[in-house]
């Protein structure tokens, strides 16, 4: 847990030496499988793929406008689900690259996809989506992302992308069967 709140921190002080990102680019990082981010077999483990997605998320946010709207407002940015597909391992103390791309938006969600690449080839992927929280009430995305400067705000995310997350409220609901 330390590492996360390192590099978070080391996000929001570096975002004033970094160039700015439009919240439609896409951005990448290098990073390397350290020792802690392994299980016993020398590979990295599930759980850190996530954490390192979040990291990323978080970057996305500190070097875009989505700081000032966000973060200095007050809101809570907050992942509603996430979906990743492993292909293959991240071996202890290899580089990888993480790619992040916005993929679109509705009302409530915005959507991000996630690709571990090392060596010109994807390791893994993860597709997330989530929302901006103030007071424990879910604000309208649109309006965030027009005080933040997005031009085009009909930028809806890929159909199959929706169809990932469509059946997330039943789940947790209990209406469909475990």
């Amino acid at each position: 847990m330390f590492h996360y709140w390192y590099r978070i921190i080391r996000i929001l002080i570096s975002r004033h030496f970094q160039s700015p990102v439009d919240i439609d680019d896409e951005i990448s990082r290098q990073f390397r499988v350290r020792i802690f981010d392994c299980d016993g077999l020398r590979v990295m483990a599930a759980f850190r793929y996530a954490a390192y997605m979040d990291i990323i998320r978080w970057e996305l946010i500190g070097r875009s406008k989505l700081y000032q709207e966000i973060i200095l407002k007050g809101l809570a940015p907050t992942l509603g689900s996430q979906k990743i597909i492993y292909r293959k391992p991240l071996k202890r103390g290899t580089y990888f690259t993480l790619k992040l791309q916005t993929l679109g938006w509705d009302e409530k969600w915005i959507y991000h996809i996630h690709q571990f690449e090392q060596d010109g080839e994807t390791k893994a992927l993860g597709i997330t989506r989530a929302l901006i929280w103030k007071r424990d009430k879910p604000q309208i995305l649109k309006e965030i992302l027009l005080q933040a400067g997005v031009k085009d705000l009909q930028k809806a995310p890929p159909k199959w992308v929706i169809s990932l997350f469509e059946k997330d409220a039943d789940i947790i609901s209990g209406k469909i069967a475990h």
